[in-house]
């Protein structure tokens, strides 16, 4: 793998010069820029996650908590949340409550210490689930009550406006 220390060594530009000029700042000669730019994509260069997330203070991770991933409206729910978090530069990380409040509470533990930027918990019991997770403030959380029998098309669409409100909001 080809880091920024490696290409300063091969195109002879500092390692501060090849970090602006992929980071696309405007002090920097843009035949410079260009240059760089082109070794980097011709070297197959892929920014280290870990080394943003430490600069910009920011995971660029979303937790979703739902009860199952085997039923198919939480598949093709969680295809929908992964699709438009993509789009936003975000990744998913899930967890399975399996229906237990309790479980989700605990999800919401783990991820309190800045591993993700915010949570989308679809909950079938959400009055139970707000009353537990007042605790957690650390990280924007939103939450979807998933009720039987409730009309698909419109939960579908409700999930994705919350999880739009939960990207606005972690942007």
């Amino acid at each position: 793998m080809i880091t920024l220390k490696k290409i300063s060594h091969l195109t002879g530009f500092s390692v501060s010069t090849v970090s602006k000029a992929l980071n696309d700042k405007q002090d920097i000669n843009v035949e410079t820029k260009k240059r760089i730019q082109e070794f980097a994509f011709q070297s197959n260069y892929v920014p280290n996650k870990n080394a943003i997330s430490l600069r910009r203070s920011k995971s660029f991770i979303i937790a979703v908590i739902l009860p199952q991933v085997n039923d198919a409206f939480y598949s093709e729910t969680l295809c929908n949340i992964q699709k438009m978090a993509s789009k936003s530069g975000y990744r998913i990380m899930f967890f399975q409550s399996f229906e237990n409040t309790a479980k989700e509470v605990i999800y919401l533990d783990e991820i309190n210490d800045g591993s993700v930027d915010g949570a989308l918990v679809l909950s079938t019991n959400r009055n139970e689930f707000k009353a537990n997770y007042k605790k957690i403030n650390t990280i924007p959380i939103e939450s979807v009550q998933i009720t039987k029998g409730q009309n698909l098309d419109i939960l579908k669409a409700d999930c994705m406006a919350i999880f739009g409100n939960l990207l606005n909001q972690i942007n």
